[in-house]
């Protein structure tokens, strides 16, 4: 089985320390019950390995900034092709945005860290840590 964490230290940081669950075809639909805004990551196939932890370590700062208010999974690489066109994904990686299970926005491959600020503003305003995100926004 291809398993992102073998290759990402962030995502294997963020599964330890409890910030990103592991979901597949079987157990999305309860993730998606959870509070506040879902994040969904597909971190893709063994070629796509070194973005999907540039993506890992943004999604794990955004975590920080909005501690508490989003709710984080691990798609499981055997069932991303299934869930792919449900959630409107076409490339790898990418990180899913959704609220009450409905999705919002897919934000594919790898952005600028403004980017990534920008579209959880979009649903969350600024964020908790503001002058940590502001800072590592001016240095992007």
């Amino acid at each position: 089985m291809d398993d992102p964490t073998m290759e990402s230290i962030a995502i294997t940081d963020m599964l330890e320390r409890g910030a990103l669950q592991r979901v597949d075809a079987g157990s999305v639909d309860a993730f998606l019950t959870c509070e506040g805004l879902q994040v969904l990551f597909f971190a893709g196939s063994k070629s796509q390995r070194g973005d999907a932890h540039d993506v890992a370590v943004a999604l794990r700062e955004v975590l920080k900034d909005y501690a508490g208010q989003i709710s984080a999974a691990l798609v499981a690489a055997p069932d991303e092709a299934q869930l792919q066109p449900r959630f409107r994904v076409l490339a790898l990686p990418s990180l899913v945005l959704l609220l009450e299970g409905e999705t919002l926005e897919v934000i594919p491959r790898v952005k600028d860290w403004s980017d990534y600020v920008r579209a959880f503003r979009r649903y969350l305003g600024e964020a908790v840590a503001s002058e940590t995100a502001s800072s590592r926004e001016a240095h992007a």
